[in-house]
């Protein structure tokens, strides 16, 4: 940081120094000479006016020096009487004077004019002008130091500023990489410097995020694999064992049941995982009836005992902005659900109001007590069948279908059914 603040000063400085020169170079110079031009214009009309009023005391036989006294002790401007060949003029400056011109020589704030006093030998010299320049005398240098102590004040407190805020970024940047995922820069400002730090919070945030559903992942593998990799190893030590080719049959056919079992809770994983990395969703419009009837007619052959009813308007399209596929999972997980705590109905509902379109589930079953109906969309949580007193699926589908109604700004809550068991509402924008 002190570097940086040393290289931007060192660039402040060769560009005043730059300036300063350019300024000398080409600025002064013209400066001078308009300065020259006005004092010109100034003075020589005051020098003509008293050139004649000399003139006019020479006539009468007053003595000029005296009278150049006097004037001199009443005005700030120098008066003097020159001999013509004291003074160093050129011969076409004299001949100017002699033509009732006045002549300046010397700078600026140096002039010197001389004009011719009519009957009198002498020239009438009003100066050297008593003036200073604003830059002379070392004050020009005194200006651009001060300009450059300014500049440089004024550069470092905006740097001081700039570090602190670099230094915070440098430390959330040293404590994520360390891996405390938690820490995030502050933001004081919204320059380009608290724009990064917006981003680096953002950045936290979602690195944070990620590794939360990483760690989460290995949890829920570690905790759903282990029950069906127990069995698969029971039924291969009974393989191992059995001396009866029936029995080893049945191991088998145990082991081919835990293979689909695991299978099946793979595919739940890597789909709720794939929809909580909260990746751009595939959007494009789904009219929801055909989904619903093709995915009914599908789950017909599998509902058994259960019958299964559709309710969807045949001449109304109830389109919404999603992913057809994960429309059609999200539907087909409530109505698998259903179907499995239903004891003999199950009804299927698409209607669209107020601009969303709802999908309504309902089931005969015991229902879903109150203070349950939300953990129920908790990944990994399963109520109890009361007259079985085993929880029955994964804990996954309830927790997809809420993750899908969230990617496409919908909803799914849990209610009672008019049927006695629960209702589950899925609400997606039209």
């Amino acid at each position: 940081m002190d570097r940086l603040f040393l290289r931007v000063y060192l660039n402040i400085l060769v560009g005043i120094g730059v300036a300063a020169a350019l300024a000398w170079l080409l600025v002064l110079p013209r400066a001078d000479a308009q300065l020259e031009r006005n004092a010109e214009r100034t003075f020589a009309v005051p020098a003509v006016l008293m050139a004649e009023m000399l003139a006019d005391r020479h006539r009468a036989g007053e003595d000029l020096e005296r009278v150049i006294e006097r004037l001199s002790k009443r005005s700030p401007l120098p008066f003097a009487l020159a001999a013509r060949s004291e003074i160093p003029l050129s011969p076409e400056e004299l001949a100017r004077i002699e033509h009732g011109e006045v002549v300046k020589t010397g700078p600026a704030f140096k002039s010197v004019f001389f004009a011719r006093i009519e009957g009198a030998d002498p020239l009438l010299q009003v100066g050297p002008m008593p003036f200073a320049s604003p830059f002379g005398g070392g004050r020009g240098f005194v200006v651009v130091l001060l300009l450059a102590v300014g500049v440089s004040l004024g550069v470092f407190a905006l740097l001081g500023r700039l570090r602190r805020q670099l230094a915070d970024l440098r430390r959330t940047a040293e404590s994520i990489g360390r891996g405390e995922l938690g820490a995030r820069a502050q933001v004081t400002s919204r320059d380009a410097i608290g724009a990064v730090a917006a981003t680096m919070n953002r950045m936290g945030e979602e690195i944070q995020r990620l590794v939360a559903v990483r760690e989460e992942l290995l949890h829920m593998t570690s905790h759903e694999l282990r029950t069906p990799l127990q069995r698969m190893h029971f039924s291969l030590e009974s393989a191992r064992s059995a001396r009866a080719t029936e029995d080893r049959e049945r191991a088998f056919e145990r082991m081919d049941r835990d293979l689909g079992e695991l299978d099946r809770l793979i595919e739940e994983l890597l789909t709720y995982v794939r929809l909580k990395e909260r990746r751009a969703p595939v959007t494009a419009p789904v009219d929801v009836g055909p989904v619903i009837g093709e995915l009914c007619e599908t789950l017909t052959e599998v509902a058994g005992q259960v019958a299964l009813v559709v309710r969807v308007p045949a001449e109304e399209e109830l389109p919404v902005h999603g992913e057809a596929r994960l429309i059609r999972r999200a539907a087909s997980n409530l109505i698998v659900n259903a179907l499995r705590y239903a004891r003999s109905r199950v009804e299927v509902t698409a209607t669209r109001t107020d601009g969303h379109v709802l999908i309504h589930v309902d089931d005969d079953g015991l229902g879903i007590p109150a203070e349950s109906r939300e953990r129920v969309f908790a990944p990994f949580e399963r109520l109890e069948d009361e007259a079985t007193g085993e929880t029955r699926g994964f804990g996954l589908g309830l927790a997809i279908v809420r993750r899908i109604a969230e990617t496409y700004g919908g909803s799914v809550v849990a209610l009672d059914s008019e049927l006695g068991g629960a209702q589950f509402r899925l609400s997606l924008p039209a």
